[in-house]
């Protein structure tokens, strides 16, 4: 019984040895496109936005592509946008009717 619980241990920290590897230290580089995106909703009813984009560029750290998706939106929200966008050259400001086009070229989703 201790053989096959040693043997099973093995094969987990195999496996987690690999999950390790695959998800975290993966880094995107130059000339290709990043292993994950941020999409980001704006509607003016959004109270809560200010507070949201700033645990986002907290978070982000450079190392994904953020699309920030208007569908409505006030001038104080645009203000913040704009703001953001010049901090983070990564960012990219579209409207909801570019979402698709953009995410099928980003995942290469033929239509």
């Amino acid at each position: 019984m201790d053989g096959v619980l040693i043997t099973a241990a093995v094969v987990l920290a195999v496996i987690a040895l690999i999950e390790i590897v695959t998800l975290f230290f993966r880094l995107p580089y130059k000339g290709s496109d990043p292993p994950y995106i941020t999409l980001l909703p704006v509607f003016k009813e959004d109270k809560d936005f200010s507070l949201r984009l700033d645990r986002l560029a907290a978070r982000s750290c450079g190392r994904s592509d953020v699309y920030i998706v208007i569908f409505s939106a006030d001038s104080e929200q645009l203000e913040l946008i704009n703001a953001y966008s010049r901090d983070n050259p990564d960012s990219v400001i579209i409207f909801h009717e570019e979402l698709e086009k953009i995410l099928s070229k980003t995942f290469a989703i033929e239509r």
